[in-house]
């Protein structure tokens, strides 16, 4: 019995533990390197990994993660990795492990070996609106608006203008404006000539009204009856005198009207010729010295190229971090029976959770000069949010000895519905191998020797998306292709051996599903006061010689109308203005002659009562 026991249970037991102890490492470090490239997309290596059991954990002292973009480059590698796992958590088949400890965390090393590997076709990101990835649509959108940037043809160069022949071809909006303006202030002016004949018929009434006023002798009243009569003889010249003014003021306040309306009319004269003068250079073709948009040309297409780099990396985020990994499929239950309802535990856990990575800045100097090195924390890194209820954040800094500095905050949140994604990240003189510049037949060039240094702000609640960035380059040298072909390359070409940086401002969202660009640099601004510079001169003369053309041609009918309509509306004004005035005094002389009669009563009264008086003392 015992020797069975040896042959077929404690021998098998042993040769299992040595088979374990021996080759568990290698099918832990092929089952790691498996899953990472499966995530990742590119070869992940990982050398030294050793398991312990007791306490269960393992570490390595480095592993390799190849940048799915460029085999030749990693997109990040380690040192010496450790941690621990909870052992009674994995007999419940959980990976839980509680601090994750990485001596040195690396970014862009270069490899030996290209870690590419054969990709099958991305699956539509679940994110992204239409079914589409992010980096697809905006691929889309960030072309279809470079093909938008203005053609680099512009005309600048001699100019050689007949600038009588273009002013006779041009149809003149301002002449037009004159005749109209003339004939309006003509009719307005016949219409104002019938009313102020009304008025003249009304001068002979107010005439007989005020002699009426006139003739009223106070002195030589001397009863309360005819103070009286000589009182109502004067309020109803009043009253006359106010029906013509009510007539007057509508009938005036028609002119007024009329004038503002040619007043207003005759000020759009100057902004009339200004629209002429506009389309007058248009036809000329005189050069836009602001060159707006040549900029996008010069740096369109190399920002489209590494907006769409980076928006891969926000896809990829999107698509491997999930809202949940572990949610039961539903079940409907039986008819007629009960059902067991599971209520959330206090203290559950997830299948995986590293709650917190930390990560050093490491001591390692032999390559300084070179990479990044970063330092930081990445928290709660998990399959399934829902358990834990706190998203996954990430805090990162780092720096080299080249000056290069490195900075990201990041923030992953599937605890609800609408996965949240938000990303604020700075680069600091970052060397730049080559920055292209220009298209194809538009100053073909390269910016060497640059540094970069960009700040970037991402947004991704659910299927929206915000991404703002600006850039700074800086120390370069430029390769021309060619020598200039237009004396707008050459401009270009003078300002960007003068410059030793530019900034581009950058922002992409979408909205309602599609993708909009807003794309600057003060390139357009150095650019524009070149070109003023060196050709303001010319550009100046020509200017002046077409204005002074279409002046010419504008002037004569110019103060024709104006004087027209100034001595029309002034002269309507002056003798309204003589009218009212006409008004004034003889309501102002009515008035006068009421207080005087209404005086002269007031003293006949007193008079009458002292003398009744007197009358009653005697008796």
């Amino acid at each position: 019995m015992r020797k069975k026991f040896v042959f077929f249970v404690l021998i098998p037991a042993v040769v299992l533990c040595l088979v374990v102890y021996f080759f568990v490492d290698t099918w832990v470090r092929l089952g790691l390197e498996a899953g990472g490239e499966a995530a990742v997309g590119a070869k992940v290596e990982i050398e030294g990994l050793h398991v312990s059991l007791s306490p269960l954990g393992m570490r390595w002292t480095r592993a390799q993660v190849a940048d799915p973009h460029d085999g030749w480059r990693n997109l990040f590698e380690t040192r010496n990795v450790r941690f621990a796992m909870d052992f009674g958590q994995l007999l419940r088949s959980k990976y839980i492990i509680r601090t994750m400890e990485i001596d040195e965390l690396i970014l862009g090393t270069k490899r030996t070996t290209d870690g590419s590997i054969a990709r099958k076709p991305e699956r539509a990101s679940a994110g992204s609106p239409g079914g589409s990835s992010f980096t697809a649509q905006a691929q889309g959108a960030l072309e279809k608006t470079n093909e938008k940037a203005p053609p680099a043809t512009f005309g600048i160069g001699a100019l050689h203008l007949n600038a009588d022949s273009l002013v006779k071809a041009l149809d003149i909006h301002t002449l037009k404006h004159l005749d109209s303006l003339k004939s309006q202030t003509l009719a307005a002016s016949g219409q104002w000539s019938s009313t102020l004949a009304e008025f003249e018929g009304s001068k002979k009434k107010l005439a007989d009204l005020e002699t009426g006023i006139k003739s009223i002798n106070t002195s030589q009243l001397n009863s309360l009856p005819a103070i009286t009569g000589a009182i109502a003889t004067v309020e109803n010249s009043v009253k006359g005198i106010n029906e013509i003014s009510s007539a007057f003021s509508a009938r005036k306040a028609a002119i007024g009207a009329d004038v503002q309306k040619l007043t207003g009319s005759a000020g759009l004269v100057e902004e009339i010729a200004g629209d002429d003068f506009a389309r007058l250079k248009g036809m000329a073709k005189l050069p836009n010295l602001s060159t707006t948009g040549v900029a996008r040309l010069l740096v369109g297409d190399e920002t489209v190229k590494k907006a769409t780099t980076y928006l891969s990396y926000v896809d990829w985020a999107r698509a491997h971090i999930k809202n949940s990994s572990s949610k039961p499929d539903f079940t409907a239950p039986p008819r007629m029976k009960g059902e067991n309802i599971a209520f959330p535990l206090e203290r559950a856990y997830p299948k995986f959770l590293i709650e917190k990575a930390r990560i050093s800045g490491g001591t390692d100097s032999t390559s300084a000069d070179t990479f990044i090195h970063a330092k930081g924390e990445i928290d709660n890194i998990t399959n399934d949010q829902s358990v834990t209820h706190v998203p996954t954040t990430a805090s990162l800094e780092g720096v080299e000895g080249g000056g290069r500095t490195f900075r990201l905050k990041a923030v992953f949140d599937r605890t609800k519905d609408v996965p949240y994604d938000e990303y604020e990240a700075s680069l600091g003189g970052v060397p730049l191998s080559e920055f292209n510049l220009g298209k194809e037949g538009f100053l073909s060039a390269k910016m060497v020797d640059a540094r970069m240094s960009s700040s970037v702000k991402v947004t991704v609640p659910g299927s929206a998306f915000d991404a703002s960035a600006r850039s700074t380059l800086s120390g370069f040298r430029v390769a021309f292709a060619a020598e200039p072909k237009s004396m707008l390359e050459k401009i270009i070409q003078d300002v960007l051996r003068d410059i030793n940086e530019f900034e581009i401002t950058f922002r992409l969202w979408n909205t309602g599903g599609n993708f909009d660009l807003a794309l600057s640099t003060d390139l357009d601004t150095k650019i524009a006061e070149r070109a003023t510079a060196e050709l303001g001169a010319e550009f100046a003369k020509a200017q002046n010689e077409l204005k002074s053309k279409l002046d010419a041609a504008i002037a004569g009918k110019k103060a024709e109308v104006m004087k027209l309509v100034g001595e029309k509306t002034a002269d309507v004004q002056k003798q309204l203005g003589a009218y009212q005035s006409l008004l004034n005094d003889k309501l102002s002389l009515a008035d006068a002659k009421k207080k005087e009669l209404t005086d002269r009563m007031d003293k006949e009264k007193n008079t009458k009562v002292n003398d009744a008086l007197k009358g009653l003392f005697k008796k």
